[in-house]
């Protein structure tokens, strides 16, 4: 079956259409609909047997996870303040970055390249709506494919707005949307702070540098004054804390930039161990998923704040 804008899978047609995923699967599999052996369907068919449900009106709000450095963690805290804010909220995890880090945790198969359905080089955009897979309870992840480094060189002036196109349909589904970032400056990352309404920086604690902090804090406050005037910063989160082993200084030399969390995440072995065994963080140690809840509470407490 050819895969195009016009084919959806099993999960995101029983979202679509308003049924639980065992639900769908019975009446599909009654009803004999073409694609109910292989699991994926043309829309067009499912409409014929189906009435669509109007889209949940969530107001979501789009965070970026941010910082040209690499090794600061962006995965980890994307990853898993997603999987908090998803115990509350309906949560979107976009994969932003083409080493496909995150996707890599969830699925096994080789995923469609995001780079297809974005229009880019003249090419037309397409919904990326057959492209999102759901992970876990209220959890669904847009994964990324290392065909996306290919979005280097903006060709037209719209390049710059690709990501804020393709999920505009689909903010309407969510109460939050996090964007897991590449560890680099270019064409990529502007897509992100261009669709986002607000950055959280995640800061190692053990290599911190000083340099990278100001050049994130120069493409922020390019991207806020030329292209996307929402953005705001939400601030720092330390991470793989170790207390004292932390750098002298460290906060004082953030805050120079950027608001730092309170809420910190320190070095755990199960946070390696979830992600080796490709498994939610929650359902391998409760106590570290403990500190990612602090995290996304004190998220939405800044969010709420700038809001009012």
């Amino acid at each position: 079956m050819k895969k195009n804008e016009d084919i959806i899978r099993l999960e995101e047609a029983s979202r679509l259409f308003g049924y639980s995923l065992e639900d769908f699967k019975a009446k599909v599999f009654e009803l004999k609909i073409p694609g109910w052996k292989a699991g994926t369907f043309k829309i067009e068919t499912l409409k014929k047997y189906f009435d669509e449900v109007a889209e949940e009106s969530f107001e979501s709000t789009v965070i970026a996870i941010s910082n040209q450095k690499g090794g600061e963690g962006k995965t980890t805290i994307s990853l898993y303040l997603a999987e908090a804010l998803a115990e509350n909220h309906r949560v979107l995890l976009i994969d932003w970055d083409p080493q496909a880090n995150a996707t890599q945790l969830f699925l096994k198969e080789e995923p469609i390249s995001i780079l297809d359905y974005l229009g880019y080089r003249g090419n037309k955009a397409k919904s990326i709506n057959p492209l999102i897979r759901s992970v876990g309870e209220n959890l669904d992840l847009l994964p990324s494919s290392l065909d996306l480094a290919n979005l280097t060189t903006p060709y037209e002036r719209d390049d710059f707005e690709l990501l804020k196109e393709a999920i505009l349909p689909v903010r309407s589904r969510y109460e939050f949307i996090i964007i897991d970032c590449p560890p680099s400056l270019g064409l990529i990352l502007e897509n992100a702070l261009i669709a986002a309404d607000y950055i959280l920086v995640p800061i190692q604690t053990r290599a911190f540098s000083l340099q990278g902090i100001r050049d994130l804090h120069e493409t922020f406050q390019k991207i806020q004054r030329k292209a996307n005037q929402r953005l705001k910063l939400l601030g720092a989160v330390l991470n793989q804390y170790e207390g004292q082993k932390a750098l002298s200084g460290l906060s004082e030399g953030i805050k120079k930039y950027f608001p730092v969390f309170e809420s910190v995440i320190y070095r755990r072995e199960s946070i390696p161990q979830a992600q080796a065994k490709m498994s939610l963080l929650s359902k391998i140690d409760s106590v570290t998923m403990k500190s990612f809840r602090e995290l996304a509470k004190e998220v939405k407490d800044k969010i709420d704040v700038q809001k009012n």
